[in-house]
Formats: structure tokens, sequence, C-alpha cells
């Protein structure tokens, strides 16, 4: 059954893992305003003035992360449009999985004659 989508077949390039994990670097920057635990525990507290500066780095990760969602195969695709491709895939092996009945059964009426 030809499938009106064209194929969706791509290397595995998925970005490392760390590329999305922001929480502990923004959980350390948090840590280290006033009137939270870095009064404490002995760490720099971080003055308001200086907040945009030190969370520069979190900011360019989190844009690291939007720009390697947005190369991601198929990103564009609607959920709609995947589940159709899954319906047409999963029509595609049903039918394969026919045909392969059928050439049993033919090998097996072959050697029993």
């Amino acid at each position: 059954m030809p499938s009106s989508t064209s194929p969706h077949t791509h290397p595995n390039t998925l970005p490392p893992g760390d590329t999305f994990d922001i929480i502990p670097p923004l959980h350390a920057l948090l840590a280290r305003l006033p009137g939270t635990q870095a009064e404490s525990t002995g760490t720099t507290t971080l003055l308001p003035k200086d907040l945009a500066t030190e969370a520069a780095a979190i900011k360019i990760k989190i844009q690291k992360a939007r720009v390697a969602v947005q190369v991601l195969p198929d990103v564009e695709r609607s959920v709609a449009e995947q589940q159709a491709e899954i319906g047409e895939l999963e029509e595609r092996i049903r039918e394969q999985e026919r045909v392969l009945r059928e050439i049993a059964e033919a090998g097996r009426r072959r050697r029993s004659a």
C-alpha cells in the first residue's frame, strides 16, 4: 500500500542529554540569591544587580536547547500527521505479515505435495 506521506527516516541525531539539563545550574544560581541557603552554607551571595550577568550562561544553554529541538527530524509535523503515518505503517506491517503467511502456507503445501 503506497504511503501518502514521504518516508521519514533519519539517522539518530539526538543531542546529548545534558543539552536540556538546566535545572541544576538554575538551582545553583537561585540558591545564591539573598534570603536563600547561600547565607547559611557560606556560598557567595549573589547581588540582584549581578543576576543578569550570572544568568547569561543559563540563557545561552536554553537557547542552544531550543535550536537543538528545532533541528530534530519531523519536529514541524503535527501529532495528527504523525498518528496518520503510524496508521499507514501499521497497515503496511499487517500487509507484509499477510504476504509472509501466504508464502509460508504455499511452502508447506509444496512440501506436502
